[in-house]
This record gives C-alpha cells, structure tokens and sequence, in this order.
C-alpha cells in the first residue's frame, strides 16, 4: 500500500458560525447527514511519475527581437548582429536625389536589465561573411540542412573594428533642470566608406557585430538606430539626418547550455522543454477521520476534486543563465508523445504561472506550485468511465517561446523532487471492509 502524507479540514453542513449548533424553528425532516469532508493528499514523485524528458531548441534567438551584448559574463560571451537595410531613396523633409556621407549607429540599452553597476564599453565591428538570421550561432554563420557554413572564425568571422563607445546608466540632468533620467543608449559614428559599403549589396560587407570590449559584462540590447547624414540636390549645402532600417537583431553566444542531468528546465533561448509522463493513481490511502481505526483507500474518481498541483522546488542556474526576468511556465498535453520532441500540444491547462528571477537565484529552493486542476479531473472522469487510468504526458515551456537569455530550473528525482498536491472533498465516511 502506498504511503502518501495528509490532512483532513472537517466541514459542517450547516451555518459557519457552528458545528453544533442548529435551528430551533426548523423541523428535523430527517435527512441523511452529509457530513463532508475536505482532504489534501502529497503524492510523491516515485509513485506517479513514470519519466522525465528535456528538450531544446525550440525557436531561435531572431525570434526574441532583443540583443545581447558581454564578455565573459559567468564564462559566458555575447554578441549580436544587424543587417543594416535599403537606404531611403526620397525625403521627407528636403526633395531631390540624396546622397550620403557618415552616420551613427545608435545602440539602445535595457536600463532595468543587465550589469547596470559601472560604465560599459562597446565596440561596433563590420560583418564580411553572409549569416543567416534564424539558425546563426557562435560556431556556424549558417546552419540549414543543405548549406552549413561555419564561421572562420568563432563569433562572426574576420571583423574590423568601426568604433567605440561607452555605455554607462549614471542619471544624467537635462540641461534645463528638471527630473535627472537615465542615459538608455550609445551612439558611435562610422566613417563615409563604411556607409557606402553597407549601402552596395556587392561589397561584401554584410552586416554590423556589436560586442563589449570588457570582461564581466552583460547588457541587453533592445533596439538599433542607423541615421546617416545626408545631402539633398536641392539643397546641397546643407545636411540633415535619415534613417535606414536595421533588421534582423539576433545574438550569438558561447558556450551553449548543455542539457541537463536529473533536472527540469524550462525557457530560454532557443527555448527548453520539460517533458513528463504520468501516471496518477486512483486509489489514495484515506485518513483515519475518513476510514475510522481500521484504514481504507479511497477511490479518487468517487469525490469531488477541488484542486490539483504540481508542487516544484525551484534550482539555482548556472550564474549566465539565471533568468533576469518574470517566467510564465505554461502546461499543454503532449498529444502523440512517440513524435517528441516535435510532438503536436494540446490546449493550455488553466492557469499558467509566473515565476520571479530571484527562485532561480537568491531564492532557489522555494516551493512552488503549477495548477493541474482541470487537467486532473479529467483523467479521472476517464478512469471512471473506464475502469483505467490513462497514461498523461504533459510538457512544461516558457511564453513566449523563446523568451529571455536564462531560464527557470526545478529539482527532478531526489531531494526537492516534485510532488502531486491534491484537495478533495468526500460526502461520507467510507463504509468499513
């Protein structure tokens, strides 16, 4: 027989003020007394969890829309990369055919997010090799089935410095007085050929490489600037700035988190999975207010399930990798689990969480819960139409899918392993053997 540990709450059918106390002006009609019961059930990991699985590689790190800029951050390197796109043919402002001299690349930081404790510099390089946006890494400029093509040299080939700056987030006055604000970005000039060279599709020069230039750093890099001074033919005295598009933010960063052993991961980019198989029981040992002296089980498809969680005890990550944001870990059903890690999902189970960078970090080792509520009352709605109780796989991801740099770690087997918390009701004592 299964040991599971538990708790009984005794309800009273009547008033909440008491138990005992009853209506002097009401007739006793005689009615079955109902005399329920609420109980709450830990069930442990080795007695429903049949197995764990963790994937990677869902989604890209183009498909975050932010950079990453560091240096040996943790151990961990970081840099990103832009396509600078068409230059403006027309103006607004001023008529007649444009042309262009230098410009400024105007880099804008998360001031709320990242190594904010000192000055930071940056260094602004070209890009000479072709890199493709959704499979780009530290390693490979490209990473398609019918065309990979390494970098030839790790973190975006053979580059040439174009400039620096220095982030550095010290409140800054306005000049007129007023409420002092935060200096968010960095604006480095370039000269006149390396804007002519990022204007001609035939020059080689593919993009821009954005990267610190000091070690244990990492800042996030949320948008781009490109305005380049430029000349119109009806007024070619004078000048004025324009702006051209950059597209295709996307980092690289090394090493690569490797997969991990024993634990649960979930989020990050490219984002993880975790993947779980099980197989909950029917039967729970009943409390002694429930069965009396003599014990009992209690069949879990004959009461009234009020709650279900997957209680988790949240892990420190690897210092690169420790979320510096909120995480909502969402669960959906694992339709065709033979298909992992591609398998199709099913609907989203009621209600996903949100869980603070700091569980992952200062506060590692916090209990945490995940709602299962509905999901579990349907696998046993089945179990009593059936007779069986059918096997559950349910996957564990992160919204939106990738979402930041780090990601959110559970304990898996052992110490801190997860648990099945169930509350429910039962009408009656059960009726003895």
């Amino acid at each position: 027989m299964k040991r599971y540990f538990l708790a009984t709450a005794i309800f009273c059918a009547g008033a909440v003020s008491g138990c005992e106390e009853k209506n002097t002006t009401s007739l006793d009609l005689g009615f079955l007394e109902v005399n329920p019961r609420t109980v709450e059930v830990l069930i442990p990991f080795g007695d429903f969890v049949d197995d764990v699985q963790v994937f990677g590689g869902y989604g890209s790190a183009a498909d975050l829309g932010r950079g990453f800029v560091g240096q040996d951050f943790g151990g961990l390197d970081a840099r990103t990369l832009l396509h600078v796109g068409d230059y403006p043919t027309i103006s607004a402002v001023v008529p007649g055919t444009l042309s262009f001299s230098t410009a400024r690349v105007v880099l804008f930081f998360d001031t709320l997010r990242g190594t904010l404790d000192g000055p930071v510099a940056i260094q602004l390089f070209d890009v000479q090799e072709q890199w493709h946006p959704p499979t780009v890494t530290w390693e490979a400029a490209v990473d398609t089935a019918g065309d990979p093509r390494a970098w030839s040299q790790p973190g975006g080939g053979v580059t040439t410095l174009l400039g620096g700056g220095t982030f550095d987030i010290t409140p800054v006055q306005p000049a007129g007085g007023g409420e002092a604000g935060f200096k968010d970005s960095v604006s480095i000039r370039i000269d006149s050929a390396t804007v002519a060279a990022l204007g001609d599709g035939t020059s080689g020069t593919t993009g821009l490489l954005v990267a610190a230039a000091q070690p244990g750093k990492l800042l996030h890099l949320v948008d781009v600037g490109f305005r380049i001074t430029t000349r119109a033919s009806a007024l070619p005295d004078s000048t004025f700035e324009e702006s051209a598009p950059l597209e295709d933010l996307v980092f690289m960063s090394d090493p690569a988190p490797t997969a991990p052993l024993g634990w649960i991961r979930v989020g990050g980019t490219p984002a993880w999975r975790s993947v779980l198989t099980m197989s909950i029981p029917r039967t729970i040992t009943g409390t002694p207010e429930v069965c009396g002296a003599v014990g009992c089980e209690v069949d879990l498809t004959e009461v009234d399930l009020n709650l279900a969680e997957l209680v988790l005890t949240t892990r420190q990550a690897a210092p690169p990798f420790e979320p510096q944001d909120t995480t909502q870990v969402h669960v959906r059903t694992v339709l065709n689990p033979e298909l992992l890690p591609k398998a199709p999902l099913g609907q989203v189970v009621p209600f996903p969480r949100d869980y603070a960078p700091e569980l992952f970090s200062t506060q590692a080792g916090t209990q945490v819960p995940l709602w299962l509520t509905s999901l579990v009352i349907e696998v046993l709605r089945i179990a009593g139409e059936t007779g069986t109780v059918p096997v559950t796989t349910i996957a564990l991801f992160s919204n939106p899918e990738p979402n930041i740099l780090g990601f959110t770690a559970f304990e898996g087997a052992g110490a801190g392993a997860p648990a099945l918390r169930l509350l429910y009701t039962i009408a009656n004592p059960v009726g003895l053997p």
